[in-house]
């Protein structure tokens, strides 16, 4: 084979430079992102019909993609190593939708660097030769690199369009999300007198309501707008409106599954009309609390544009009536209140924090005093896994979150289990027993980290580490046990505790810190008698390793990425089983994990797949000659699917070659496969840009075919 390929390839050499120097259509935004409305509420968000495709597209920069060409080069949208920005239609806006995208340089590096992307400015009007494509429910654009081709710069309104005027009942209605407004996606957008809630000092994020039961959210992509390292330190003083704040809001409209988003762009995109005091810094003075111990609560309270009033403390017991306390400056803008100490052991706590400033304008640390986050337990005994995790009011925040406390349980999964490949870390998880509440995951970040690593499973250990369970990838709103201080082994080779057999409807679909959930959170689950229901559970062009299974009493989510074990759903086809639509499972076995909006089953290994049968394919026709697809997209960035069909069983072998026949890729070799017809997706996300051969080999047949990678 390594001597046939080169021949292939002089013969593509010679058609090449035509390919690549064809003019590609002219679109407008609107067609590549217009969805019919019926099509969007019947259906969801589909893919554009042009993904894929090589086009051009002009439209107006709304935002430098670099502060300053020439003395600050830092990146204004976040999007990793990318340059980025967002355009709309350079006809000002005469459609009012499916008139902005969001275009992406993948690779800034040498050569790619003479697209000039970097020296656009906003207002100019540009032409980009661009690959369409789609991150989650988002449609994109990237810059064509191969070959490179310049951004052409024809032309300058002076400032950018002006916003289109909206209000949140645009995008939801009495609480229930508008599919149509779909038709906003990637415009700027004004939204006025709102009034913002659950401020995120973690990373600048808010939501934003209309008093009418609405609500979007802010979304800091941008470096002006944010806290994350991203932050445009030294030209930004942007910390996020306190809760309660009524502001105006302009930016671009961003779509995900739990709700629509805002992206201010500039600094002053985010106007506030009047503030309630700031309560921060929220702090019990006791981690863990006993009978007849009183409690020490305190906060920080400042108004910035005047002076506070009062504050006040308000407790219950067990759900009880609440009870106030005034609170008392104990100067520095800090105020400190005391909660009587409870007779009752296993006594539940909550509390929260009200105030209120000159002007009358009031806020509460909760935001939302009906959904209490801050709570702690009376206790005349330690501390246990199932006590950190408890959270009967549904925010999945732990009452121990932010302190550190000591637990005791046996490793259930281990770096073995999960060895973290990619952007997915190693994994370690302990348990206490068994039922509800009893699982937690071991962090590994700290002095400590490298020891969590080397826990076995069936090891029994106690742990002292803090507890911590807000904030996004790679933990998500995961409560754990991190920052270690110390690992105690008391004993090795323990039985690990049984599986929860649990019914697929009572995980289900979606959900955050639902308590008939969160109870199982890192816990070990198996369902039993399983179909799979659909094999991507995000459905095309996406695919991130989840899929839909049911018992019969509804679908719930199983992730293969994460486990080392041998089952895939074409996110992963070096591995060997591919799991289909139909294919079932006397059982699948795993931990519960949290991310991206959903609740999942993540299996460790092979041994969580029990009685795998794939006998669905019976009143299917099966192929009657081996053949092998030209694989879609192409040209593709970064990833394309490649179809083949086999009318009898036989070792697959595919392999992916570059222009000098070197093997670059094993995606199969004398991997077993059944009779029918397959699919297989390749992830060219580590390659650079060009042309590339698949060739592949099963029984007696042989073929090559060619791709273009253009990143």
């Amino acid at each position: 084979m390594k001597r046939f390929i080169p021949l292939i390839i002089i013969a593509f050499i010679a058609f090449s430079g035509v390919l690549l120097a064809q003019t590609y259509p002219l679109l407008t935004i609107e067609e590549i992102q217009y969805q019919d409305p019926d099509s969007l509420i019947a259906n969801g968000d589909l893919p554009s019909p042009y993904f894929g495709d090589t086009v051009r597209i002009q439209g107006v920069i709304m935002v430098r993609p670099v502060v300053d060409p020439a003395t600050d080069r830092r990146r204004v949208i976040a999007a990793g190593g990318r340059w980025a920005t967002y355009i709309q239609d350079p006809n000002g806006q005469v459609y009012d939708f499916y008139d902005g995208i969001f275009p992406l340089q993948e690779d800034t590096t040498g050569m790619n660097q003479n697209t000039f992307f970097d020296l656009v400015d906003t207002a100019d009007v540009v032409e980009l030769t661009c690959v369409v494509s789609e991150f989650l429910t988002s449609t994109e654009v990237f810059l064509l690199l191969n070959p490179v081709t310049p951004v052409n710069v024809i032309g300058n309104l002076g400032q950018r369009p002006a916003p289109i005027e909206l209000s949140i009942s645009d995008f939801m209605n009495n609480g229930v999300l508008d599919l149509t407004a779909e038709k906003y996606e990637g415009m700027y957008v004004i939204i006025r007198d709102v009034v913002t809630s659950d401020r995120n000092l973690g990373t600048g994020t808010f939501r934003f309501n209309d008093g009418q039961g609405n609500y979007m959210f802010m979304y800091d992509q941008s470096g002006y707008n944010t806290l994350r390292a991203h932050r445009l330190t030294g030209i930004t003083d942007y910390q996020p409106p306190v809760d309660g704040s009524t502001i105006t809001i302009r930016g671009i409209v961003n779509t995900r599954t739990d709700g629509y988003y805002i992206i201010p762009l500039y600094p002053d995109d985010i106007m506030i009309a009047a503030s309630a005091p700031s309560i921060s810094q929220l702090r019990r003075d006791a981690a863990e609390v006993s009978s007849n111990q009183s409690v020490e609560i305190s906060a920080t309270v400042i108004d910035f544009d005047g002076s506070v009033d009062s504050v006040m403390l308000f407790y219950r017991v067990d759900n009880g009536s609440y009870t106030s306390v005034l609170m008392s400056s104990a100067g520095n803008d800090k105020y400190t209140g005391t909660i009587p100490g409870m007779v009752s052991d296993s006594a539940l706590v909550d509390y929260y924090i009200w105030s209120k400033d000159n002007d009358a304008n009031e806020s509460t640390m909760p935001p939302n005093s009906t959904s209490p986050q801050f709570f702690y337990l009376v206790l005349n005994r330690n501390v246990t896994i199932q006590d950190v995790q408890y959270n009967p009011f549904g925010t999945d925040v732990s009452g121990y979150n932010g302190y550190y406390v000591t637990l005791n349980g046996v490793i259930t999964a281990d770096t073995t289990d999960f060895p973290g490949t990619g952007t997915t870390v190693q994994q370690v998880y302990m348990q206490n027993g068994e039922g509800p509440w009893s699982g937690i995951r071991i962090g590994s970040t700290g002095a400590m980290g490298n020891n969590v690593l080397t826990l076995d499973k069936g090891d029994d250990v106690s742990i002292t580490g803090y507890i911590w369970d807000v904030g996004g990838a790679p933990t998500f709103n995961v409560t754990r046990i991190d920052s270690v201080t110390q690992i105690v082994v008391n004993s090795i080779g323990n039985s690990i505790p049984s599986f929860q057999d649990l019914e697929t409807t009572t995980i289900g679909e979606g959900g955050n810190g639902e308590v008939e959930k969160e109870q199982w959170e890192s816990v070990l689950l198996r369902y039993n008698d399983v179909t799979v229901t659909d094999e991507n559970a995000d459905g095309p062009p996406s695919n991130f390793g989840e899929m839909f299974v049911s018992d019969g009493t509804g679908d719930t989510r199983v992730e293969l990425e994460d486990g080392d074990h041998s089952y895939h759903n074409l996110s992963d086809p070096t591995r060997m089983y591919y799991v289909q639509t139909g294919h079932t499972f006397d059982a699948i076995s795993g931990v519960l994990y949290y991310s991206f909006g959903d609740y999942k089953l993540v299996p460790r290994n092979d041994g969580d797949f029990v009685g795998y049968t794939t006998d669905v394919d019976e009143v299917r026709e099966l192929p009657t000659e081996y053949s092998i697809s030209q694989n879609y997209p192409n040209p593709f960035n970064p990833s394309t699917r490649i179809n083949y069909s086999l009318p009898e069983a036989g070792n697959v072998t595919l392999y992916i070659y570059n222009l000098l026949g070197q093997r670059v890729k094993t995606i199969f070799e004398n991997v077993p496969q059944s009779a029918g017809t397959h699919e297989v997706v390749f992830s060219a996300q580590e390659l650079p840009s060009g042309i590339y051969f698949y060739s592949f080999k099963t029984n007696n047949f042989v073929q090559v075919r060619k791709m273009i990678l253009m990143k």
